[in-house]
């Protein structure tokens, strides 16, 4: 890697070198996250409920099993690559944290709480289930990434479909609602970042 890909892509390289380093002081690498680590560090309404906020970070860069991990890697490395190269540092780092941590806060206290009334079939204890992995904040980078194309609800719909391709042959009631919904979050956000640039330079102009 040169050292310019280092110097436009600081945030990438770091969150990838913890992804790395936190799965493998975990457990992670030998096959599958122990059931140890993944009460110690995974997120779930429960958890967030009791106080222990720091699982909102903990659980970002911990994946369930290697196949978890390497796919996560490499989605990682992608879309928050592609977006800093793009939009900057800065900007990637906080569109980042910001989505995954309001999506995250949303699906565990919003979603899925309204999923287990709604559905007799999901008792009490999904709100006590454990959860690990940055695809919140990922998808809501597709969804920023989607929104700067010309033909930005087109990318949108074919995504949408895509997920509700995966939802059709196995859902996840705190993976799949996170997704889709961070989805929406970055593409909102991303609109609303491009249009006040736009208002800006014509001001400036």
């Amino acid at each position: 890697m040169g050292p310019n890909v280092l110097a436009r892509l600081p945030f990438t390289v770091i969150f990838v070198a913890i992804m790395v380093l936190a799965n493998a002081a975990a457990g992670t690498l030998g096959g599958v996250l122990p059931d140890g680590a993944l009460s110690d560090w995974g997120i779930s309404h429960q958890s967030v409920r009791e106080g222990e906020v720091h699982r909102l970070f903990t659980g970002t860069f911990l994946s369930h099993d290697l196949g978890m991990f390497l796919r996560q890697l490499v989605f990682a490395a992608a879309v928050i690559g592609l977006y800093e190269w793009t939009e900057g540092t800065r900007r990637a780092v906080i569109m980042f944290l910001a989505i995954d941590l309001a999506g995250t806060l949303l699906v565990l206290f919003g979603v899925l709480p309204a999923l287990v009334a709604m559905h007799p079939e999901m008792d009490g204890t999904a709100l006590s289930v454990l959860d690990v992995g940055m695809s919140a904040g990922g998808f809501g980078l597709i969804g920023a990434l989607a929104a700067q194309r010309p033909r930005r609800w087109f990318y949108l719909v074919i995504i949408c479909l895509a997920i509700g391709i995966k939802v059709w042959i196995s859902f996840d009631a705190i993976a799949d609602s996170a997704h889709l919904l961070c989805l929406f979050l970055g593409f909102a956000a991303q609109g609303a970042v491009d249009a006040r640039a736009r208002k800006r330079d014509v001001a400036q102009g």
